[in-house]
């Protein structure tokens, strides 16, 4: 039974998210399954944040689910599932939601501390979905909240999870870095898909920045306005740039050991870094038909390089420079 739950996780993986399903196979089996459980844990709460649901409905649907998993109880999960389905907008959660009996069967095998983390953090996750599915994000602080809530918290299992399994001396250190590691990987999706949410109902750059530059969000995709909406983005940026600094010290601190382990980390913050700098003073952010993401080769590039570099730190630390120079020298990333 573990190993066709194992497959039908690696197989949901690729159907929800084919970026993470390329870390996951990085990972010492020590804690892969784990690790990708909860990753289809947090992305059953986010089919249900992204539904058609209203508030009231998720708040008792995330109370609920909470529940499932708490109790393993895979009679009401099916009830769950089957309520809120006819909700859940994309196909491929429709998918992850209509089996889900698999993945709680998952989680139901590991280790009481793996699943007392893992029903941690998802609870304080869907605590925080709640509260933004109806609260709009007015400034900075609210949202490095928001990306606390759906990213910084996965920071925090995965140092916890590390911890648990292999021990580690540097768990401090990990933790006093783990939000900035998780929101860092939120922004830069938040600021490259601004114009998709936008489209899609959902605006989760601060309120006050179209405030102080005098502007409707609308009015953002307008040619005439594009100089504010350029010092907009420009804000943006430059608050997803602060988490760097601390996201690389994340992998840095990892035991050389836990290569595994580091490549995993590293392959996701490797690909953000470019992908802010892109971003930086790029029209194409406000441009509906487009979408600022690297291409292929340079995926391909950055995979390889990691694997060649992520035994020594000095190396990850030169590399992310020289990511800085070669994809947009104008911004500077403050690394040192």
């Amino acid at each position: 039974m573990a190993a066709i739950n194992s497959d039908h996780t690696d197989r949901m993986l690729k159907l929800v998210s084919r970026s993470f399903a390329i870390c996951i196979p990085r990972l010492p089996k020590k804690v892969r399954s784990e690790i990708g459980n909860f990753y289809l844990l947090c992305r059953y709460a986010d089919s249900i944040e992204d539904s058609m649901l209203d508030y009231r409905q998720k708040k008792h649907y995330y109370r609920l689910f909470r529940r499932v998993v708490q109790s393993e109880d895979f009679g009401q999960l099916q009830n769950l599932s089957k309520e809120v389905l006819p909700y859940i907008l994309s196909d491929n959660d429709k998918e992850l939601v209509s089996g889900f009996d698999k993945v709680l069967k998952q989680y139901s095998s590991f280790d009481d501390k793996s699943k007392s983390i893992a029903l941690h953090w998802l609870l304080e996750m869907t605590r925080g979905m709640l509260k933004y599915s109806r609260k709009e994000i007015r400034n900075f602080l609210e949202l490095d909240n928001y990306c606390y809530y759906v990213a910084g918290t996965v920071g925090h299992y995965l140092t916890e999870i590390f911890d648990h399994k292999f021990e580690l001396n540097c768990y401090d250190e990990l933790l006093s870095r783990a939000r900035d590691f998780g929101m860092l990987l939120q922004k830069v999706n938040i600021i490259r898909d601004f114009a998709k949410d936008y489209r899609e109902g959902r605006v989760f750059w601060p309120k006050e920045l179209f405030e102080k530059h005098n502007i409707n969000v609308d009015e953002v995709f307008l040619p005439e306005n594009r100089e504010k909406s350029n010092l907009i983005l420009k804000e943006m940026v430059e608050s997803a740039e602060k988490n760097v600094k601390s996201s690389i010290e994340y992998i840095e601190k990892l035991p050389p050991e836990l290569q595994g382990v580091r490549v995993f980390c590293a392959i996701p913050l490797y690909m953000a870094i470019p992908t802010l700098l892109k971003c930086y003073g790029n029209e194409e952010v406000f441009d509906m038909h487009k979408k600022v993401k690297l291409s292929k080769t340079e995926t391909f590039r950055i995979l390889t390089t990691i694997d060649m570099k992520i035994y020594s730190n000095e190396l990850l630390r030169e590399y992310a420079t020289e990511l800085n120079n070669e994809f947009n020298p104008s911004m500077q990333l403050h690394i040192a």
